[in-house]
């Protein structure tokens, strides 16, 4: 009985930061346009990182980095190819981007452009 109710509290502590840690951070919309043109829209939480796949398999994350306070107008994009077993996480470069401004070419091999479309208030949780 002592175990079980010492593994509920664990699990309702580790619930509770779960959904604190999914409220923080304000959410950046991303619009990537892949080398061959293709079009993906991805959001993340700033400083997380939302991942997409190339049409050869090649797994890409990219992760927003807010520079500025409240209205969240300068924001830094970061790319990295995503691990694989034969590699681990490897960061392939960063761009600087102004919020609902136009698409900026990201210096990384493959190349991406790159626009932030929008950053929205952290989401929060309904429970």
């Amino acid at each position: 009985m002592r175990r079980m109710a010492c593994s509920t509290v664990i699990g309702l502590a580790l619930a509770g930061t779960v959904l604190f840690a999914q409220s923080v951070n304000p959410v950046v919309q991303m619009r990537v346009t892949l080398p061959d043109g293709e079009v993906k829209d991805v959001s993340a939480a700033e400083s997380e990182t939302a991942t997409f796949t190339l049409k050869d398999g090649t797994a890409i994350g990219v992760r927003p980095t807010i520079l500025d306070s409240k209205p969240w107008t300068h924001v830094v994009v970061t790319f990295f190819r995503m691990p694989t077993t034969a590699h681990s996480t490897e960061e392939i470069g960063s761009v600087d981007v102004k919020t609902a401004g136009g698409a900026v070419q990201a210096k990384t091999s493959p190349a991406f452009k790159v626009a932030v479309t929008s950053v929205s208030e952290p989401r929060t949780s309904s429970t």
